[in-house]
C-alpha cells in the first residue's frame, strides 16, 4: 500500500469518565486524543459470512502508520470516521513499527 492510499482522516477518542451520585464511574462522553491519516476498507459480506458473523454490523479495516501515540490505543478507545463513531475490535501490527491494522464496527446512531 502506498502512502497516497492513506487519505481518510480518523480521530482516536478516549472515554471521559465522571463519578455519579452512587460513587460509580460512568462514561459521560468521548474526548479526542489525536488524529491520523488512514486507509479505509469496508469488510465484505463474504468475509463476514466466512467469520460466521450473525449480526449486521458495519465492519471496516483502517490502516495507519505506526507512531508513538498509537501505543496507547486499545479496544477501550473509539475512533471517529466520516461523522460516525466506531468501536475498535482489533489491532494488529504489520511489520516492526510499520503499519497498524485496526478493525472496527460502526456504532449505530441512537435516535
Amino acid at each position: 500500500m502506498s502512502i497516497t492510499e492513506r487519505n481518510r482522516r480518523i480521530l482516536f477518542l478516549e472515554a471521559r469518565r465522571e463519578e455519579n451520585d452512587a460513587g460509580e464511574e460512568e462514561v459521560t462522553g468521548w474526548d479526542t486524543l489525536f488524529y491520523r491519516w488512514a486507509a479505509y476498507e469496508p469488510v465484505s459480506d463474504g468475509e463476514r459470512l466466512r467469520a460466521a458473523a450473525v449480526e449486521q454490523l458495519s465492519d471496516a479495516r483502517f490502516r495507519v502508520l505506526w507512531s508513538g501515540p498509537m501505543v496507547q490505543i486499545t479496544g477501550a478507545h473509539r475512533l471517529r470516521f466520516d461523522g460516525a463513531d466506531w468501536q475498535i475490535t482489533g489491532l494488529k501490527q504489520r511489520g516492526f513499527k510499520g503499519e497498524i491494522e485496526i478493525t472496527a464496527w460502526k456504532i449505530p446512531e441512537v435516535s
